[in-house]
């Protein structure tokens, strides 16, 4: 009867406990920077040769890195890298 009562008496606080969320892992952050709309038709299309995915995951990305961008000419990568680091990286 007692591990009933218990039971009955946190059952509620189940209810008021807030959904954790997965955080959103590298790879995830990088396929959402990648449909971003401030990206061009011009960069989607250089992607099916850079294969930033695959880049990104060879180097080893994560989101909370200082990363360097060497001569960054038009800003391929750094559209794809800024949304990736904005949150705890820097770039």
């Amino acid at each position: 009867m007692t591990y009933l009562l218990a039971l009955l008496l946190t059952l509620p606080l189940y209810a008021l406990a807030e959904e954790t969320v997965a955080p959103a892992t590298v790879e995830d952050k990088i396929s959402k920077a990648l449909s971003d709309e401030r990206r061009t038709e011009k960069d989607t299309e250089r992607d099916a040769n850079r294969q930033p995915l695959k880049t990104l995951e060879f180097f080893r990305l994560t989101d909370d890195m200082t990363v360097l961008e060497l001569l960054p000419g038009g800003g391929w990568y750094t559209k794809i890298l800024g949304p990736v680091l904005e949150d705890k990286g820097k770039l």
